[in-house]
C-alpha cells in the first residue's frame, strides 16, 4: 500500500489544520472558475518579505482601500477579494482555527486569541511534564508569531513543513495534503494572515516525540488523490470539489485510514477509519473510546444512501441523512468551521464524494452523540 511516513509524530491521532502553499505545488487538474479554482490577481512582488520587499498584503493593498469587512479589490475568480478568500480558506475550508485557536472552559474558541496558538494541543504523555508535549504555532502578526517571517518562508512552513532554522514541522500539522494547493490560495491565506490582530503568545517548546522531526513528509501523490468516475454526470463541479475536499486536502487527511505504525495510507483516501481516541479530542465517557472517521466513498459501508443534499447538511448542519449530529472531530455544524462553507462549495463537495469509486470499509463509525 502506498505510505506516507509518519513515523511516531502521529502517536496521537490527531486533526491538525492549517494553512500555506507554494509555487512549486500546483495542482495539475484544470478546473471551472467558481471559488474552489483559486486564481488570484494581484500587484507587487509575490515572495517578498519582511527583508524590504512587498508582503502579499502589501501588493493587495497596493491602489486599494480595505473595505469595512476586511476585504480589499484585488480580485478572486468567484468574486471573492484577496484576503476575503484568505479569511474563508483559514477559518471554513481548512478550519485552521480548531487546532490554533485556544479555547475557553466551555470548549468554544477564544476569539480574543484567534489563532495565536495552543500550549500542549497534542500530548503523548499527559502524565509527564517532560515529555509529549506539541504546541500549535501562534499565526497572528506578533513577533512570537509570523511577523517576522516573510511571505515565502510561511509557505515553506505550511506546505512543505520546513521552518526558517532548517528543521522540519512535525506532520501532526498536515502541509503533507496542503501541498497540492493553487498558488493563488496560498498567497491569500498568507495576505488574511497578515492581518490578523497580534496576540503575544509565544508557545511552549515541542518536547518528545515531536521536537525533532528528522525530515518533511512529501506531498500527498496527486495519483493517490482519487478522480470522479467516468460516469458521474456533473464532471465539473465534481472536479471542483475534488480540489477542496483532496488537494487542499482537510476532509482527505482525516477520513484516510494508518496503518499500525501510523503511516498514511494514500491509496485508501476517503474510505474512513481514522482512530480518534477521545481523549485526544477533549472527550471523556460516554463518548466512545475511539471513534473513527466514516466511509466517504459511496459504498454501503459509506455514503452509498446519502444525496448532494444530505451531503451538504452534513458538512453545514452537522448532521447525518438520518438527522442525526455527526461526532467530533468533524467541524461540521452552523457553529463549526464547515457552516461557514458557501453553498456552492459545499455542493461540490458533495458531487465529489459521490463520484468517488466505492470502497468498502467494514471498520464502520458507530460513534453516536451522547443523549441522541
Amino acid at each position: 500500500m502506498a505510505r506516507l511516513g509518519l513515523g511516531g509524530a502521529l502517536l496521537l491521532g490527531v486533526v491538525a489544520s492549517a494553512c500555506g502553499g507554494d509555487d512549486a505545488y500546483k495542482p495539475t487538474t484544470p478546473h471551472d472558475s467558481g471559488t474552489g479554482d483559486g486564481s488570484v490577481t494581484n500587484t507587487g512582488s509575490k515572495d517578498g518579505g519582511m527583508d524590504g520587499g512587498n508582503t502579499l498584503l502589501d501588493a493587495a493593498l497596493d491602489g486599494s482601500q480595505p473595505g469595512n469587512d476586511g476585504s480589499v479589490e484585488t480580485t478572486v475568480d468567484g468574486g471573492l477579494a484577496l484576503v476575503e478568500r484568505g479569511r474563508y480558506l483559514v477559518e471554513n475550508v481548512g478550519a485552521c482555527g480548531d487546532c490554533h485557536t485556544p479555547r475557553n472552559q466551555d470548549h468554544s474558541p477564544n476569539q480574543a486569541l484567534k489563532l495565536s496558538g495552543v500550549d500542549c494541543f497534542a500530548d503523548a504523555f499527559p502524565m509527564d511534564d517532560t515529555q509529549g508535549c506539541l504546541s500549535s504555532r501562534n499565526l497572528t502578526n506578533d513577533e512570537t508569531g509570523l511577523k517576522n517571517r516573510s511571505d515565502a518562508e510561511i509557505k515553506d512552513m505550511f506546505l512543505h513543513g520546513m521552518r526558517p532554522d532548517g528543521k522540519f514541522l512535525s506532520p501532526v500539522m498536515p502541509y503533507y495534503v496542503l501541498g497540492n494547493m493553487k498558488d493563488g490560495d496560498a498567497d491569500a491565506i498568507v495576505a488574511y494572515l497578515r492581518t490578523l490582530p497580534a496576540v503575544n503568545h509565544m508557545v511552549k517548546a515541542a518536547q518528545f516525540p515531536f521536537a525533532d522531526t528528522p525530515a518533511a513528509t512529501p506531498t500527498w501523490p496527486q495519483a493517490n488523490i482519487p478522480q470522479p468516475r467516468s460516469d458521474y454526470p456533473d464532471q465539473a463541479a465534481a472536479l471542483r470539489g475534488r480540489y477542496l475536499a483532496g488537494e487542499f486536502g482537510i476532509c482527505m487527511e482525516c477520513h484516510t485510514a494508518r496503518d499500525e505504525s501510523e503511516h498514511v495510507l494514500t491509496d485508501r483516501a476517503f474510505e474512513g477509519g481514522r482512530a480518534f481516541p477521545r481523549e485526544t479530542i477533549g472527550l471523556d465517557a460516554p463518548w466512545p473510546a475511539v471513534i473513527y472517521s466514516s466511509n466517504l466513498t459511496p459504498d454501503t459501508t459509506g455514503i452509498a444512501t446519502y444525496t448532494v443534499d444530505d451531503v451538504v447538511a452534513a458538512l453545514k448542519q452537522g448532521i447525518d441523512n438520518m438527522h442525526k449530529p455527526l461526532c467530533p472531530p468533524m467541524p461540521a455544524g452552523p457553529m463549526a468551521a464547515f457552516g461557514g462553507l458557501t453553498d456552492a462549495d459545499a455542493t461540490d463537495i458533495a458531487h465529489y464524494l459521490l463520484s468517488l469509486p466505492p470502497k468498502a470499509n467494514m471498520l464502520a463509525n458507530t460513534c453516536s452523540v451522547p443523549g441522541t
